[in-house]
């Protein structure tokens, strides 16, 4: 390789380091496993994808509180006040074939996150 195309690759390489991220679209194509058609290009496989949990089917808690339920009283005239622990759920129904999604890549292009549906 000669001089001059030595300092393109640079040039390149310098170029592609200052955007350390792109945004990309895609379309999923299978989800076990999951597989996203990258805009209409090139397939990405689970190991490349990052989810967040509300792309990942399943029931996640959220989180607990307290809640007052009622006083009882015993045989000498006292009451004491008796609390239940309630969790709260949410329930994901994950990504779906079909489903068009927008893609963060990372700097080196080997993960991609998924951002949302389009």
């Amino acid at each position: 390789m000669g001089l001059l195309d030595t300092m393109k690759k640079v040039a390149e390489q310098t170029g592609q380091a200052g955007v350390p991220t792109a945004f990309l679209f895609g379309t999923v194509t299978s989800t076990s496993p999951l597989v996203i058609r990258v805009d209409n290009r090139f397939n990405i496989g689970e190991k490349q994808i990052v989810l967040m949990k509300q792309f990942m089917a399943g029931e996640y808690q959220t989180h607990k509180h307290t809640v007052p339920q009622h006083s009882t009283e015993t045989a000498s005239n006292h009451s004491h006040n008796v609390q239940a622990l309630q969790t709260t759920q949410e329930v994901y129904n994950g990504l779906a074939v079909g489903d068009k999604v927008v893609l963060l890549r990372n700097q080196g292009g080997q993960e991609f996150l998924v951002l949302g549906r389009v």
